[in-house]
């Protein structure tokens, strides 16, 4: 961060290489652009290889937690190295949050350590720290790497933003860390209502404001107005995003897999069939090598269950996009069956109505939001019939439906605008400080 400008913005816990984390990225930027004085971002990857190739124009750094925690350990040893690596980096970053804090800034970079020295200042220096917004305060992932960045915050002294999330069922995880992470931001931002009443219960002293998510902020309002008069074709295209999902609670994985792709297998197969429809599996986490996740691989292995006649009208996209790209390929279709929650969020965002598979219950609290409760099925309970059936009843509800669902959407884009401003207000003493600094 040079300088020069005035207003310093650090973006932490953010993973590019992930379209749905990437377009949550792009929206928060764009609102917050518009609330904010010119500022220079710094992005803290989980990933900066894959961030800095898929996205140059960005100032990336490597994420804290990434210093002590490396995303991609593979193999036996490697993981007994990342674990030794834990034990020793992360007590030495709080160390040196708190002798920044003392003033101590050489000890502090010491501490931090080469790789870590220039991440621990670009955040220990910002005058304006976001946690960008996505799904990480819930019990299905290790959240050791998240708290360490909180710690080193505290530490710091460094005021925070929660952006907009999902958060909880927190029964199963550490009340009083998440207590203090959530008081201690100077505002919360959530997706739904049920995500704030599971922070009211544990941490009522919380500014907990709900708001849509950071990814809405993509659409364009002309382009939903126009969303409200589109009618069904006589030969539709169907968009698919899928996944994998490892996190099954009533079933083993393997067998909850074998049934979510028998199942969107079916519907494919319902949809070329019955509706006539081209089918396109296209995703937000796809076709870039070094990230942990591609999407297009399971939808080989559900095309590999396709007889011969609907194969001919299925395409399976393989290709890396950046958000507004894949947002614009979702304009292209007349529905789009998303696993992925931001898959649905930018489909809609381009005036193009969902069916929603939840993984988790984001998918069905944003459709939830929009009014079309019905349009969503469970990935713990689908089945072929299931599925296949909701389609059928999407299709027969859309007419009646299109119009009141895209407006919907315009509240939700205005909803993600003002968020910015809420990080603005929250923060104005800071940025107050910075324009005088400059």
């Amino acid at each position: 961060m040079s300088d020069s400008t005035p207003l310093r913005v650090a973006i932490t816990n953010v993973t590019l290489g992930n379209g749905g984390d990437a377009a949550i990225l792009l929206g928060v930027e764009r609102a917050l652009r518009a609330a904010l004085p010119p500022f220079e971002m710094t992005l803290f990857e989980t990933q900066p290889e894959v961030a800095r190739k898929a996205f140059p124009q960005y100032d990336i750094e490597t994420g804290l937690a990434s210093v002590a925690w490396p995303q991609i350990a593979r193999g036996i040893p490697a993981r007994a190295r990342r674990a030794a690596r834990w034990l020793e980096r992360r007590p030495r970053l709080v160390a040196a949050a708190r002798a920044w804090r003392a003033g101590r800034h050489g000890l502090a970079r010491a501490l931090a350590g080469p790789d870590g020295a220039g991440p621990f200042e670009a955040v220990a220096t910002a005058d304006v720290v976001v946690s960008t917004g996505g799904t990480y305060f819930v019990p299905a992932y290790w959240l050791g790497p998240r708290y360490l960045e909180f710690d080193v915050l505290h530490a710091l002294g460094q005021p925070y933003a929660l952006y907009t999330q999902s958060v909880g069922p927190f029964d199963t995880m550490p009340k009083s860390r998440l207590k203090r992470i959530f008081e201690g931001a100077r505002v919360t931002l959530l997706r739904g209502q049920r995500s704030k009443d599971f922070v009211d219960e544990i941490a009522p002293a919380t500014r907990a404001i709900v708001r849509a998510d950071a990814a809405f902020a993509l659409a364009e309002a002309d382009q939903l107005a126009a969303a409200r008069e589109r009618t069904w074709p006589e030969r539709p295209t169907v968009a698919i995003s899928v996944r994998d999902w490892p996190h099954f609670t009533t079933k083993d994985a393997a067998e909850g897999m074998a049934t979510y792709k028998a199942s969107v297998a079916a519907a494919a197969t319902h949809l070329v069939r019955q509706h006539g429809a081209r089918v396109r599996f296209l995703s937000t986490c796809q076709g870039r090598p070094k990230y942990r996740f591609d999407d297009s691989a399971v939808a080989l292995d559900i095309v590999g269950l396709l007889d011969a006649d609907v194969r001919e009208a299925v395409e399976v996209d393989r290709e890396a996009r950046d958000p507004y790209a894949i947002r614009d390929a979702y304009a292209e279709a007349d529905l789009v069956i998303a696993t992925r929650m931001h898959a649905a969020i930018l489909a809609l965002a381009a005036g193009t109505p969902v069916l929603g598979i939840a993984y988790e219950f984001k998918t069905e609290e944003l459709l939830e939001e929009l009014g079309v409760e019905g349009w969503t099925e469970d990935i713990e309970t689908v089945t072929p019939d299931r599925l296949v059936a909701r389609v059928d009843r999407v299709l027969a509800e859309l007419p009646e439906t299109r119009a009141r669902l895209f407006d919907g959407v315009e509240r939700m884009r205005q909803s993600a605008m003002e968020s910015g401003a809420l990080v603005a207000e929250a923060f104005a003493d800071r940025i107050a400080a910075a324009t005088r600094r400059g």
